[in-house]
């Protein structure tokens, strides 16, 4: 059971492009052929493709971009994913292709148009916008708008293995309908109400790690159910927050959940439902009035598709095939879109309840990152590392990412921690 955010095959699949840039790459040096190692692919295939090597170097940063010399990146199953080739038949790569969306390191060089948000030397964190990658490597280009500045009291291991899940985390919780929690004078009111009732699927996955402890630290929820096998994960995820854990190997949450009390009462419902598991159409029956339901894995609404195509930014850096961006604009090409999906029946079920269905798909993202800095600086969100690889040993950090038997993220250590 992977929760990691594999609806990038989505993007993938309803954004064929013509001709893709290999964006991670800059203007080639002039004064020397500038190399670096990189954890890569350079064809389509299995786990033998995988290759640890050196590549070219990105080159100086763009007017709004960040040099950064990273220190650390993590897996998520988007990356190989994109490395089996699935999406070959609709896609033109350019070779060769990085693994990592997610990166900590320190800025080498700054943009000119950047400001003074960040400085040569600042240490940042964040998640690249869209399908790019190429972060498990020792350099990479990336936005400025995307990072935060890292806490000091953080390590780069860990910074580098929360970007992808915790923004995606957080935008389901937004999508269902919950609100942060206030600060100041708001918060003591706030702390009056009862707190939401959360239930999210596979909690021991690298979202699931982070949606347990911004659901009770971000949204106060007052009771949050997951799903995980017994042993080492449900202690895992208890310990992160969860209040009621269904071993999924033995028992249906979707029964489980829905049991009367003792008194023959009715169980409560939830107020949001995260699925991280692909099981989105067993949620609807329980689902609370006006509450909301969120997947990163099935049934992706038109909607997601556009916001993922504007917030990605992916026109301004790769050329859509003529035709697709108009389809998905369009009445018509929504209504195919949601119908063919599955999502129009889930909307459907949860407007009957007052509710709302979405589905997500993550990408960088600088407000949510400041956020993420804050609550990693007094912490309240840690890091949940399932294991750490150096960048010589990639090809066993995918393998083990791969395998689907890791308790949260798979670290890849560009620079080794002191």
């Amino acid at each position: 059971r992977l929760s990691f955010p594999t609806s990038f095959k989505f993007a993938y699949l309803f954004l064929p492009l013509t001709r893709r840039t290999y964006c991670n790459m800059g203007e080639p040096d002039t004064e020397e052929p500038a190399t670096m190692l990189a954890l890569h692919h350079e064809k389509f295939g299995g786990p033998a493709v995988d290759r640890v090597g050196q590549i070219a170097r990105p080159g100086s940063p763009g007017t709004r971009q960040l040099l950064v010399r990273v220190h650390a990146s993590s897996l998520n199953p988007a990356d190989f994913k994109a490395r089996s080739g699935a999406q070959k038949a609709l896609l033109s790569h350019a070779w060769p292709q990085v693994y990592g969306f997610d990166f900590s390191g320190d800025v080498v060089s700054v943009g000119a148009e950047v400001g003074g948000a960040f400085a040569a030397g600042d240490a940042v964190f964040g998640m690249r916008k869209g399908v790019r990658r190429g972060c498990c490597a020792e350099y990479v280009l990336v936005d400025a708008d995307i990072c935060a500045k890292k806490p000091a009291a953080v390590s780069h291991n860990d910074a580098a293995s929360v970007p992808l899940v915790a923004i995606t985390a957080v935008m389901m919780f937004r999508a269902c309908g919950l609100q942060e929690l206030p600060t100041g004078g708001e918060a003591a009111a706030a702390a009056d109400r009862p707190g939401p009732r959360v239930l999210i699927t596979g909690g021991a996955g690298g979202v699931g790690t982070c949606a347990i402890q911004l659901a009770k630290q971000l949204y106060g929820a007052s009771f949050v159910a997951t799903t995980a096998s017994a042993g080492a994960k449900t202690e895992l995820v208890r310990g992160l927050g969860a209040d009621c854990v269904v071993n999924y190997r033995e028992e249906k949450f979707e029964e489980v959940l829905l049991r009367p009390g003792a008194e023959g009462e009715p169980a409560p419902l939830f107020d949001a439902i995260l699925d991280c598991t692909g099981e989105v159409t067993k949620c609807p029956p329980l689902l609370a009035q006006g509450g909301g339901i969120c997947s990163i894995l099935k049934a992706p609404t038109v909607d997601a598709l556009r916001e993922w195509l504007r917030d990605s930014e992916t026109e301004r850096v790769q050329r859509i095939t003529f035709g697709v961006k108009g389809f998905l604009q369009s009445s018509m090409g929504g209504g195919i879109t949601n119908c063919v999906t599955g999502a129009r029946s889930l909307l459907r079920q949860c407007e009957a309840k007052g509710g709302r269905y979405a589905h997500v798909i993550g990408t960088g993202n600088g407000e949510i990152m400041q956020t993420i800095a804050k609550l990693m600086e007094t912490g309240r969100l840690r890091a949940v590392l399932d294991s750490t690889f150096p960048l010589s040993q990639g090809v066993e950090a995918v393998a083990r990412s791969e395998s689907g038997r890791a308790g949260g993220k798979v670290v890849v250590e560009v620079i080794p921690e002191a």
